[in-house]
């Protein structure tokens, strides 16, 4: 569905400015259970919704989960035992079932931003919804950031979700 604004601001000195148009059809959605991808697949399911588009949720695994020392895994990572992985694509299943919205979910294995990146072009993706992890100190200078590499990374617009 392509989503028009009709008319320019009066101050804009562009004479041909006339309509702003926007088309989403299909909206990347990379989840992990964390605050910011819940807030992320929120903002993803209203726009999907808006502009009739089809979600496709995805959790990357980057098969590190087994080398964290339990310190280092924080209480979010659990929900009611469940791994994150599972939490964020049910989140995102049960947001878009219950808003009409069709979604597809799926694990996928390797490094995060790449995938995340290699998905999108796949999947054809209109537009990438992704919480901003939020990560400070060690582990922000030991990870990196997942949306910075993919804003820097992907040819396709990307939509940074902060969370509290």
């Amino acid at each position: 569905m392509k989503v028009c604004i009709k008319g320019a601001a009066e101050d804009i000195k562009l004479g041909d400015i006339d309509e702003v148009c926007i088309e989403i059809d299909r909206i990347l959605l990379p989840v992990d259970g964390s605050e910011p991808a819940v807030a992320a697949t929120q903002y993803a399911v209203i726009l999907a919704k808006t502009f009739g588009a089809k979600v496709k949720a995805v959790y990357v695994d980057t098969g590190q989960e087994a080398l964290e020392l339990p310190e280092e895994i924080e209480a979010e990572d659990v929900f009611e035992g469940v791994h994150t992985s599972v939490r964020g694509l049910a989140i995102a299943k049960t947001m878009c079932d219950r808003n009409d919205v069709e979604c597809d979910a799926e694990i996928v294995k390797g490094g995060v931003a790449k995938r995340i990146i290699a998905i999108a072009e796949e999947f054809d993706a209109d537009l990438i919804v992704l919480g901003d992890t939020g990560r400070t100190g060690i582990k922000r200078i030991a990870l990196g950031s997942i949306a910075e590499t993919v804003v820097k990374g992907s040819d396709r617009p990307v939509f940074v979700v902060k969370s509290d």
